[in-house]
């Protein structure tokens, strides 16, 4: 009863063929996982805006006083008054027109793009997310002050 005993295991040829093809999908789903990761930043910057922007019309009801909304576009963050900077990601553009030069459009770095008013009306230029020529832009209601979002594409 002498039976041969096969060795178990992998060989080397069978190794590498599973490396290979390893290397072939990481390379593959690589990029496809990069183009998802900026779509993701970019949705999350389009709620995060409007976010903050619901938030500055809130907090200028609550206590009955202007809140201004800046955009500066050398550090590249919406700010808001009494809120931290709303950092808008190097990869997506952004497109505005600011508020023409008025009593309560100053008060604070950048430049003023929304005005809500305590009695719930508002004012504002325009404020766009691109993402490769089209995104959302954002306005608001002179009346109601509330907030629209608009698809833009880059002419804005």
């Amino acid at each position: 009863m002498n039976r041969r005993r096969r060795p178990s295991g992998f060989t080397l040829l069978e190794l590498l063929v599973v490396l290979v093809l390893a290397g072939i999908s990481v390379a593959v789903v690589g990029g496809g996982a990069q183009a998802f990761m900026e779509r993701a930043r970019y949705h999350q910057t389009v709620r995060d805006v409007a976010s903050r922007l619901g938030q500055a019309r809130a907090l200028c009801v609550q206590q009955g006083r202007h809140v201004t909304v800046a955009y500066d576009p050398q550090a590249r963050q919406l700010l808001v008054q009494e809120q931290p900077p709303l950092p808008i990601p190097p990869n997506l553009d952004v497109k505005w027109q600011p508020l023409p030069p008025g009593p309560r459009a100053s008060g604070g770095p950048g430049e003023p793009v929304f005005v809500f008013n305590p009695d719930g009306g508002a004012r504002g230029g325009q404020f766009a997310v691109l993402r490769g020529g089209q995104g959302v832009g954002f306005r608001v209601s002179w009346l109601l002050g509330t907030v629209e979002q608009v698809a833009v594409d880059a002419s804005l």
